[in-house]
């Protein structure tokens, strides 16, 4: 295979390293860098860095593999300190081969390294850190040892038509991880089931992961698609806040939660808030006999402004709420419209669990059913206050 007129470099063969070769590529100063599909595959036993003002595209089919035992990350941009800008990759089938790579300390040991290091072993598959104007699109991510992808201090970006081909077979395998200082994003057909989040959007975060830190804004994310996921957002604040979210069109089934609100204790005594997010169309439910609640806001959240719109649930197997507020969390406008849940279980629940407190609640459009032998459907419960309701 020749590229670029790199001679013998570039083989395709799934046996010798290609990535001396496709960095020379990257390294060329061309604007657009086009990978046929291989032979095989692109081995690869270093990180690929991808440079300012600069695409990487490959046919959808190409398969690029991680050596096996390289405990590299596949693919980062090249300047973290200093940024770079204007960067698309696009298409591919990046294999990170999980189950002939190395575990991570903390999945070995459950506490790893106590802060962020960029070469420090993490299992990531993708890394972009510090870029303005980045676009990820038609990627099929493979097997990562821990996340799919890792993304923090990003602005004007998109990330689009993302399949997670995941064995599940280690711990922590995120799929669209966002880490803090992160703004202007669209995230759009996510499409897989993860062993982690599928999509976290991570304000703040503890250790090894916490590659950046601070707020998340003005981010819409829609179509999301997962058979027998673990969660499929994952909103986490620990000190710095989360505003100016949307999130539309969430399908499928969830061992865990389909959204979550919550500070994991990663930052113990910070502050958790959310500001003006939206939750506008789910139709999901849970998966085998998961007990925490689909939309679950967790203690110590502050929330100034949350809807929940067009919200359908059928569930056949865990009788959880459709919505838990925690003990200690307070939203000030929580609006609930378009919103219809049938229990079909032999245990009941109840649309609302509220063990916080509620400022204003507003309810219009909804449909609570048991037909599991519960008599009827049960609309709000717990031992919180809701200072003021409006229902229509």
């Amino acid at each position: 295979m020749v590229l670029g007129g790199l001679a013998g470099e570039i083989k395709g063969d799934g046996v010798n390293d290609d990535a001396s070769g496709i960095q020379a590529l990257l390294d060329s100063g061309d604007g657009e860098i086009n990978l046929p599909r291989p032979k095989k595959c692109y081995l690869i036993g270093e990180t690929l860095r991808i440079h300012s003002n600069q695409t990487l595209r490959l046919d959808r089919s190409a398969i690029l593999r991680l050596k096996p035992n390289a405990a590299k990350v596949m693919l980062s941009n090249a300047s973290h300190e200093t940024g770079d800008e204007n960067i698309t990759v696009e298409g591919g089938i990046w294999d990170m081969d999980n189950l002939n790579q190395p575990l991570t300390e903390y999945q070995q040991t459950r506490k790893g390294k106590p802060f962020y290091e960029e070469s420090y072993y993490a299992g990531i598959l993708m890394r972009f850190n510090n870029v303005k104007n980045l676009r990820l699109a038609s990627l099929t991510l493979k097997d990562p040892v821990t996340f799919g992808m890792q993304l923090g201090r990003l602005r004007q970006f998109k990330i689009e038509d993302i399949v997670f081909d995941y064995n599940l077979k280690r711990s922590n395998m995120d799929g669209v991880h966002l880490n803090g200082d992160c703004r202007w994003g669209f995230i759009r057909n996510l499409m897989g089931a993860t062993n982690d989040d599928l999509l976290a959007l991570n304000a703040d975060d503890s250790g090894w992961a916490e590659m950046t830190r601070g707020p998340i804004e003005d981010i819409s994310a829609e179509g999301i698609f997962a058979e027998n996921g673990y969660t499929a957002v994952r909103l986490l604040s620990a000190g710095s806040p989360i505003r100016r979210i949307k999130l539309t069109g969430i399908f499928g089934s969830y061992r865990v939660n389909v959204v979550s609100f919550t500070n994991h204790n990663v930052h113990p005594g910070a502050p958790s808030t959310f500001e003006d997010v939206t939750i506008d169309g789910v139709f999901a439910s849970k998966s085998g006999d998961g007990k925490q609640a689909p939309i679950w806001i967790a203690s110590p959240a502050m929330i100034g402004s949350l809807t929940i719109r067009d919200y359908h649930r059928t569930e056949t197997a865990s009788p959880v709420s459709d919505i838990l507020i925690d003990p200690l969390c307070q939203i000030e406008n929580l609006n609930i419209s378009g919103f219809s849940s049938i229990n079909t279980t032999p245990g009941g629940y109840f649309a609302i669990e509220n063990r916080g407190t509620i400022g204003v609640l507003n309810i219009a459009n909804m449909f609570v059913k048991s037909e599991g032998g519960v008599p009827g459907g049960m609309l709000l419960g717990g031992d919180g206050t809701v200072q003021k309701a409006n229902f229509r």
